[in-house]
């Protein structure tokens, strides 16, 4: 399919028979149905404009500020049209989200099926489970553990399983297409994967996420795992970008070596060799010298490469990479030739998926050593990690040639996609162009709802800069008028603060959680449970955050969300909008502050019933020329 020309809308005045029969049942059958429903102009506005782009083709780009009902207002057009469609959003939890609340509503008025899609990994395989040989007790009773759910699931979903925690050995047991055999495998007939794919292709409506959309337009054709539909919305859009760059670009870990190669060979605690090639003796020294070599290289990368400094034109342990490349084209070929033939056949279905995963990371590590024009490579030492990093500076080819001309009908939403109206940032990043915009404000009354207050000496780049912060925060939380929520854009500066405050949190009653100590969740459940919460969190807790009522009252947005100048991609794509003539601050750093800036202010305000207070540390809003541009922005 080619691209597409820009939507051309009913220039009569008129609304289209599509629109108009959305309207009334969002009017009248909606509002019949549901406890306290409120028309909002915003909401009937977007309502209208989905209609118009699924009868007309094209792509929309619809800002809905919170409170606006989006989904309803892409939804309803959806399912009224009969035509086949696909939602994706950011996340499993908002998938399952929308599913069970949203959809479920909708099909209680109005019969259409829906149905969530999620990754092949998500699913158990039986074949793979009964042919599971566990090395010792804990694996025994794991095993045991999983088969007896398996015999009860009616899904294979691991998101069911009883214990709430993925078992140790899932990557083991799970569907796998490397490890698949198709329609000759005797477990065809009860395969949870297959089962969920024939669901998928009945569904009217097709719920996914953004990683497994981008998965999805990497494939042929013939390979896509997602069936064809006339329309997407993609939800959440402001995230598109980050997560097709994931997908698209290249991860080398030092863990993900260490994983493929512990899988083909390890010694257990007794000092016997495991793995799928613990039959062949004559591969062990081969294998363990690539363990070695490998464990080298990842040295020499924490000694010799700057953490998360661009690496401009030829990779200074290219040598180092490339002798690591041919250790495993050797070990891959001398597999090929003697070890083949000495399995059974699940086991051998078994060493052939991880062998692919092998030619995978040979060919990864191929790539990255040069210069690729469009993309930018840099290296991640932290804590327990260290990888190499390959990402397209922007994902907008990718997006415009493989993912968007398979619908003849793309609405791209999200609270925050444009700056006071300008959509041309979002625009650029995702590939964008001829496309519809709207612009629709929250229908909350911010104004009367949200008590903004600017807190000023307090610079995070000083020493003091936490302990004034920390004096802030405790201030605020303890006049107990409702949670708090504290945005950082540090971990350092997070963890800090933390030391310097949590202590005076606990003593004045407080309930103080930082991000990390357990799942964002699970801490969003305590704060939703009572009024004395205070969470300290990072970039996960700017946005998805919905707590109503007196559990979050105030908001403290530590610092403007500048992105670090020195990350790589900002450093990348700084440089391409110099090479262009454009300002590099104006034209991006600016813009992407401020729909992050918007994105944490919309935390605070969920309902009409809302109320409270919006600190910011930063005095940069009141004395900088840019600063009232955050600030028009939340108004």
């Amino acid at each position: 399919m080619g691209y597409y020309t820009p939507p051309v809308y009913n220039t009569s005045g008129m609304k289209s028979d599509l629109a108009q029969e959305s309207e009334n049942f969002l009017r009248h059958a909606v509002a019949s149905a549901m406890s306290g429903y409120e028309p909002r102009d915003s909401q009937t506005r977007m309502l209208e404009a989905c209609a118009e782009i699924l009868d007309s083709g094209g792509i929309l780009m619809a800002e809905a500020g919170t409170g606006t009902g989006k989904t309803f207002a892409y939804l309803i057009p959806i399912i009224l049209s009969g035509k086949k469609a696909l939602i994706s959003t950011r996340t499993i939890n908002l998938q399952e989200q929308l599913a069970s609340k949203d959809l479920a509503f909708l099909a209680s008025l109005k019969k259409f099926s829906y149905v969530i899609a999620k990754g092949r990994g998500h699913y158990i395989c039986l074949r793979r489970l009964y042919a599971f040989q566990p090395a010792d007790t804990e694996e025994t009773a794991e095993h045991k553990r999983v088969v007896e759910w398996a015999d009860e699931t009616d899904n294979g979903d691991i998101e069911e399983f009883s214990l709430h925690k993925k078992p140790l050995i899932w990557d083991r047991v799970c569907s796998d297409a490397d490890a698949c055999r198709g329609k000759k495998c005797g477990y065809l007939r009860g395969c949870s994967y297959f089962a969920a794919r024939r669901k998928w292709e009945a569904a009217d409506i097709l719920v996914t996420n953004h990683a497994l959309l981008a998965v999805n337009a990497m494939l042929d054709d013939d390979k896509k795992l997602l069936p064809p539909s006339e329309a997407l919305v993609i939800d959440e859009a402001h995230s598109l970008d980050s997560v097709v760059s994931d997908q698209i670009g290249i991860d080398l870990s030092e863990g993900g070596m260490e994983r493929i190669f512990n899988k083909l060979l390890k010694v257990d605690q007794r000092g016997v060799y495991k793995g799928h090639l613990s039959k062949s003796p004559e591969l062990f020294s081969d294998v363990e010298e690539l363990k070695v070599k490998a464990g080298l290289f990842w040295t020499r990368v924490r000694a010799s490469v700057e953490n998360r400094r661009v690496i401009k034109g030829g990779f200074a342990l290219k040598e180092e990479l490339s002798g690591l490349a041919d250790s495993i084209a050797s070990l891959l070929e001398k597999i090929r030739t003697s070890a083949l033939n000495l399995f059974t056949e699940d086991e051998e279905l078994d060493l052939k998926a991880e062998l692919l995963r092998l030619r995978a990371l040979r060919e990864e590590i191929g790539i990255f050593p040069e210069e690729q024009a469009g993309y930018v490579r840099w290296a991640e030492i932290e804590g327990n990690r260290t990888a190499l990093r390959m990402s397209p500076i922007y994902p907008s080819g990718f997006i415009r040639e493989n993912l968007l001309p398979h619908y003849a009908s793309a609405v791209l939403t999200s609270a925050t996609l444009s700056v006071s109206g300008d959509f041309s940032l979002m625009e650029d990043i995702l590939g964008i162009t001829g496309a519809a915009r709207l612009a629709l404000p929250s229908p909350f009354d911010i104004k009367k709802q949200v008590r903004v207050e600017i807190r000023k000496g307090i610079d995070l780049q000083q020493d003091n800069g936490p302990a004034r912060l920390a004096e802030v925060i405790l201030k605020e939380a303890s006049r107990k008028k409702g949670g708090t929520l504290a945005l950082f854009t540090s971990r350092a500066v997070m963890s800090r603060t933390w030391q310097l405050c949590s202590e005076g949190l606990k003593t004045a009653g407080l309930n103080p959680m930082t991000q990390g100590e357990m799942s964002n969740r699970k801490m969003l459940e305590i704060m939703r449970a009572g009024t004395d919460s205070v969470i300290f969190g990072l970039d996960s807790f700017w946005e998805g955050v919905d707590v109503k009522g007196d559990a979050l009252n105030c908001l403290i947005i530590t610092k403007l969300p500048f992105e670090v100048p020195t990350e790589p991609l900002v450093v990348a794509r700084t440089e391409e909008i110099r090479k262009k003539g454009g300002n590099p601050f104006r034209d991006y750093s600016l813009p992407r502050a401020i729909l992050k800036f918007k994105q944490g202010f919309g935390r605070l305000i969920r309902s009409k019933d809302d109320t409270g207070r919006v600190i910011v540390c930063d005095e940069r809003i009141l004395t900088k020329n840019y600063g009232r541009q955050f600030l028009a922005g939340i108004e």
